[in-house]
């Protein structure tokens, strides 16, 4: 059903330079619900105004509800979710 439709959101978060994107991709996964269909990362940044051993990492969530259109708080819940998580198992800062 794929005419319903999406809701993408973008985060952009400051992570050690060693911690591979690909943990990154399965923290969000594991913190997000059910309706999170597409994980991107379209930009990672390190140099000036990023601490050095830090990288700025930034990633595109899409969610879509496989019955429904999904309210904006459902969204920004996920949203919260995701970013605690992150500040929690890698110390992420958002930006």
């Amino acid at each position: 059903r794929e005419w319903l439709p999406a809701v993408t959101r973008d985060i952009s978060i400051l992570v050690d330079d060693t911690l591979p994107a690909s943990v990154v991709r399965e923290t969000v996964r594991q913190a997000a619900p059910g309706t999170l269909v597409r994980i991107r990362e379209f930009d990672r940044y390190q140099g000036k105004g990023v601490p050095e051993g830090r990288v700025s990492l930034s990633l595109r969530l899409t969610f879509r509800s496989p019955d429904r259109t999904l309210t904006d708080a459902e969204v920004q819940s996920a949203m919260e979710a995701v970013l605690t998580a992150l500040k929690e198992r890698h110390s992420a800062i958002q930006r």
